[in-house]
């Protein structure tokens, strides 16, 4: 960090240096422009696996007698219930920590912490079979309980060569239709890799060369695998369940994660697995933004917590996965390609600029000038103020909510990256600064972004500020581009309060924002403006901005509502949504924006202050 006698160009070459090292985040999550969803001629786009998902040389196991997990079964629930609990047609029942190809997963729901709410939503109330497991190396699993209404035909699956699949034997003209499930986020339906796996209760010998068994009456098999049974005129498309992606945990995880109670190891059978595949496939009106959270209802109530399900209802979590349903499961068509290929066509790469001028804040007599300066400036965006998207559906709900409503400043933007600083989340954290008389202040240090030097225990810390007056009079500082916010060293600082200014007039800030440029120039945040994800402030606003920020005190449970009311003052100054009739989250009436708003507090709580406190009993049931 920046010491006494040390120059802004040493300021600056911290900060050069901080993007040449490889950096790393700081313990919340990376800051990562949000993958663009392909077009449908290449999802999914399926590398034929010969050894039929097999990972090593284990067999798999022979089931030809009764499950033996019926058996266990027996054993567990004998002691709960009179008569005889084998005879009863389904059943599960908690294993512990027992990790096995065939168990189902159950997704544990924590109260008190929104950690699947804020990120990987759709692990949330997820319920996820077992389909691999080596003790020590790896576990692999499939998410059964998150169903899209998307078709695909068989022209749509490409083999290795990245070709149109043709079928073996090719003497079954007949295309196919295949309904997809969600199966998780390794290699998924929006990879250049994509996984299928096939699950079918296909019991005849081509079924078997082709298919592993996971449970009695539960096989396994490739898309390639499934297209051979059809061709044998043993069954149709409509007999499997076809799963794009998958859950994978290293050697060990997941029982950490046991250990950590975040999942509930269950045995089930067949029929209960059948079941609610079936019940999911063809139940009426049945719709993806439902994310399958009664299929994980009916699994929690078999193994006896039943309660706990219906306690944990209509969560914040809840919500926020049938917002994650709605962005990436619910599709406009389930006709394939075409309607799937409208939907992906906004490249930001291809847009004109015309289409974007209303994703810049600012008056219109000036609004010319501020799209020149983002887009053919010399300096780029270096200087800008950006405030996070002002859309009904934030774009950062669902992750880095700490972009939602936030005021953003651009400190370099160059053919390699785009580096910057968030200014509205002062942290728990204050920076002393001793003064020649002996005397000190406190510095509140803000949460600038996710991205530091690797190994590095003190990181660098940028002072700003922007006051022209204190410029003018003592030269403290130096623009930030062609902006009036200056960029000042710690001696700046302590020469300026030591002068007389207040050390109110000074904010400072710890960790980046970066965004990387391909070799096309491509990306940065211009892209993300591009999308919508950023709006540029006009720099007549900076002064009434600056101010408000400059109010916010260090973060505590008693300072966190004025610092958010505060941050949003700031981010409005730019222009707000006058939405009259905001969107609500599917079947509830909580709106969309509020939800956003509750997701950016939260992450403020869990990443800044240690821990989410404010989020049990605000929501409640209002749908049974």
């Amino acid at each position: 960090r920046p010491r006494h006698g040390r120059s802004l160009l040493v300021c600056q070459t911290i900060l050069s240096a901080a993007v040449a090292f490889n950096l790393q985040w700081d313990g919340s999550r990376p800051i990562l422009t949000t993958a663009r969803r392909r077009s449908l001629s290449n999802v999914p786009s399926l590398r034929l696996n010969n050894d039929n998902g097999n990972h090593g040389d284990e067999a798999a196991p022979s089931l030809d007698n009764e499950d033996w997990r019926a058996f266990r079964a027996h054993l567990v629930r004998g002691n709960k219930e009179e008569g005889d609990p084998s005879s009863s047609s389904s059943w599960a029942y908690d294993s512990g920590h027992v990790i096995e190809p065939g168990s189902i997963i159950l997704a544990k729901v924590e109260p008190d912490f929104c950690y699947f709410g804020l990120n990987q939503q759709y692990f949330h109330k997820s319920v996820m079979l077992v389909t691999y497991h080596k003790e020590g190396e790896f576990t692999k699993g499939i998410i059964l309980n998150r169903p899209t209404n998307l078709f695909l035909g068989d022209e749509d699956f490409l083999d290795a060569d990245g070709e149109p699949y043709s079928k073996a034997g090719g003497d079954n003209q007949t295309e196919n239709f295949w309904r997809i499930w969600f199966g998780g986020d390794v290699r998924s339906m929006y990879s250049d890799d994509t996984e299928i796996i096939c699950l079918h209760s296909i019991d005849t010998d081509v079924a078997r060369n082709v298919s592993e068994v996971l449970l009695n009456n539960v096989m396994m098999t490739s898309y390639e695998g499934a297209i051979k049974i059809i061709d044998a005129k043993q069954a149709e498309a409509t007999d499997f369940w076809m799963f794009a992606g998958y859950a994978g945990w290293t050697g060990g995880q997941l029982l950490d994660e046991l250990n950590r109670e975040s999942w509930y190891m269950v045995s089930a059978d067949s029929d209960t697995v059948w079941k609610e595949l079936t019940r999911q496939r063809d139940e009426e009106k049945s719709d993806p933004r439902d994310a399958g959270i009664r299929t994980w209802s009916a699994l929690m109530g078999l193994i006896g917590k039943e309660d706990e399900a219906e306690a944990l209802s209509e969560s914040f979590a809840d919500l926020t996965l049938k917002e994650w349903a709605s962005d990436a499961i619910l599709f406009n068509s389930t006709n394939g390609s075409a309607d799937m290929q409208e939907l992906n066509s906004s490249d930001a790469g291809q847009i004109p600029l015309s289409e974007i001028i209303n994703s810049f804040s600012s008056a219109p007599d000036t609004l010319d000038k501020i799209v020149k300066l983002a887009v053919t400036a010399k300096d780029g965006l270096a200087g800008s103020l950006l405030r996070g998207s002002a859309d009904d559906r934030s774009p950062f709900l669902l992750s880095n909510q700490e972009f939602h409503k936030s005021t953003f400043l651009v400190l370099e933007d160059d053919d390699q990256h785009t580096v910057g600083v968030i200014l509205n989340h002062p942290t728990i954290k204050t920076r002393p600064i001793s003064l020649p008389d002996g005397s000190a202040v406190d510095l509140t240090i803000r949460y600038g972004g996710s991205f530091g030097i690797p190994g590095v225990t003190d990181q660098p810390t940028i002072f700003l500020h922007a006051k022209s007056k204190l410029k003018e009079v003592t030269g403290t500082g130096e623009a930030v581009g062609s902006s009036k916010i200056w960029i000042c060293s710690e001696e700046q600082v302590i020469e300026a309060i030591s002068g007389g200014s207040s050390h109110r007039d000074f904010m400072c800030v710890e960790g980046f924002s970066i965004w990387d440029k391909d070799s096309d120039l491509e990306g940065g945040i211009l892209s993300e403006m591009v999308e919508g994800k950023f709006e540029l402030v006009d720099p007549g606003l900076t002064d009434e901005i600056w101010v408000t920020l400059l109010a916010q005190a260090p973060l505590s449970l008693d300072t966190l509502d004025r610092n958010c009311r505060l941050a949003s003052d700031a981010w409005g100054v730019a222009g707000k949504n006058e939405n009259s009739f905001p969107p609500c989250v599917y079947e509830s009436t909580v709106t969309v924006s509020e939800l956003a708003d509750d997701a950016s507090r939260y992450w403020i709580e869990a990443f800044l202050l240690g821990g989410v406190v404010s989020a049990e009993g605000k929501y409640s049931s209002s749908f049974e």
